[in-house]
């Protein structure tokens, strides 16, 4: 084995020109291949660390409670059982976050809109505040003062509001009343309004206020994990953990949901059947996963799309590979004859062939991966001045290439085994071929 691989070896070095494009038209599928794989692994790997900066965290749980009037709120009190949860499981939590959020008009002189409001701790969420990109205003003061608003840039527009301006918020409380506040406008920042992910953010305490409830309470409790690959057991751990005890079986599965980010469900609501009303805190866990499985589809088709384009490439490099080893075969008839006659098996003539082709598609891939990895250095130390919609693609203005080490794998065994079908025919030619012809041969 050794043998026929040196000599398969030193065959493809005979000839450099010669191998040299072939294994450059395969590094240029790998190239291409590569590239799209790691974009897109790049850009969900972004996706997912952006919409859990925006969102606050990866997995999200939410309580809903009676009131003695009747009315089922959204609240969170302070928990025994889920302070119990969080400490037993501090070890998986990176970092952990409470908000509150209404859906008010923001009002400023005759102008109003409708739009998404977070009461965050702008103190404890530095993730959030280290995430927005501030386009005018400071956020210097925002865990200083409560009466303060952060706005996307293009609710500023629509209001014709500015910096240091004054507007209304007008709600509902958590059961019903309307109340109204005033907020000074701190900072405006770029906005994620095509993505759906668009929010105003303002002190949690303030607006818990507005809402009815106590400043230690809240709506949403969002984690941060240590293992995203554990997502998905550590929130099992807290829906299992936090069921009361006449919760039905079909209550602990994956909530159902109808608040979008760009099609992409976030927020946890009620089952639209009829409700029997419940003592205490029911609460709903969701992961970050199942926001990012549209997202994980769009890439799965862009990857297929590109799996595609590298199957049409190696369809035309296959071409050439067998049109070459048909050149070589009849190039090689003398030394195929003297080989032979000196004893050579036909199975060893045809590995022969069949190794070149592996050294061809090793080449090619090797070459075709330090291209693309110089390429991805490059690309991904140029700081992009992208629209704000593209930011969301993007680690802090710049393009990320992630490729797990099971896609190059993949990628080399279909390059090593197109390069092998290409050169069988060929080989098995040159294998069947008589000794004696092979001598007389001219060629």
């Amino acid at each position: 084995m050794f043998l026929t691989m040196k000599v398969a070896f030193r065959n493809i070095s005979r000839q450099k020109k010669r191998s040299f494009l072939l294994a450059g038209a395969i590094a240029f599928g790998m190239m291409i291949i590569t590239l799209m794989n790691a974009l897109t692994g790049g850009a969900v790997i972004n996706i997912r660390d952006n919409f859990s900066h925006a969102l606050g965290g990866h997995v999200f749980i939410t309580g809903r409670e009676w009131t003695d009037a009747g009315q089922m709120i959204m609240k969170i009190r302070p928990d025994a059982n889920l302070d119990r949860l969080l400490e037993e499981n501090s070890g998986q939590i990176a970092a952990f976050t409470r908000r509150s959020q209404a859906m008010p008009s923001l009002i400023f002189g005759s102008q109003q809109t409708l739009h998404m409001l977070y009461g965050v701790d702008f103190v404890e969420e530095e993730r959030l505040v280290n995430s927005l990109v501030v386009i005018e205003g400071s956020l210097a003061e925002v865990g200083k003062r409560d009466d303060i608003i952060v706005l996307p840039e293009p609710v500023a527009e629509r209001l014709g509001v500015e910096v240091g301006e004054t507007v209304l918020i007008r709600l509902e409380t958590l059961t019903g009343q309307q109340n109204v506040g005033e907020v000074q406008v701190a900072a405006l920042i770029k906005d994620q309004e095509e993505l759906g992910l668009s929010a105003a953010y303002t002190s949690r305490a303030y607006l818990n206020g507005l809402l009815g409830m106590e400043p230690h309470e809240y709506q949403i409790l969002n984690m941060f994990v240590t293992d995203l690959d554990q997502v998905e057991q550590f929130a099992r751990t807290f829906r299992e953990g936090l069921m009361a005890p006449d919760e039905e079986e079909e209550q602990i599965d994956e909530p159902e949901v109808t608040v979008t980010v760009a099609g992409v469900p976030i927020d946890p609501v009620q089952r639209t059947e009829e409700v029997t009303p419940w003592e205490g805190t029911r609460y709903q866990v969701m992961n970050i996963n199942q926001i990012m499985d549209a997202v994980e589809l769009v890439v799965g088709v862009l990857n297929r799309v590109g799996l595609i384009i590298f199957l049409i490439l190696l369809v035309v490099t296959m071409v050439g590979i067998t049109n070459t080893f048909r050149m070589i075969m009849i190039e090689r008839t003398k030394e195929i004859g003297t080989m032979r006659a000196f004893g050579m098996h036909q199975k060893q003539v045809k590995n022969i062939f069949l190794w070149e082709a592996v050294f061809l598609g090793l080449l090619g891939c090797l070459g075709g991966l330090v291209l693309a990895g110089l390429i991805a250095l490059a690309v991904g130390s140029i700081s992009l001045n992208a629209d704000p919609s593209l930011q969301f693609f993007l680690d802090n203005s710049r393009i990320t290439f992630a490729l797990p080490g099971k896609d190059i794998v993949t990628n080399v065994v279909l390059v090593i085994f197109t390069s092998l079908l290409a050169a069988y025919w060929p080989a098995r030619a040159a294998a069947k071929m008589s000794p004696i012809k092979a001598l007389s041969s001219h060629t």
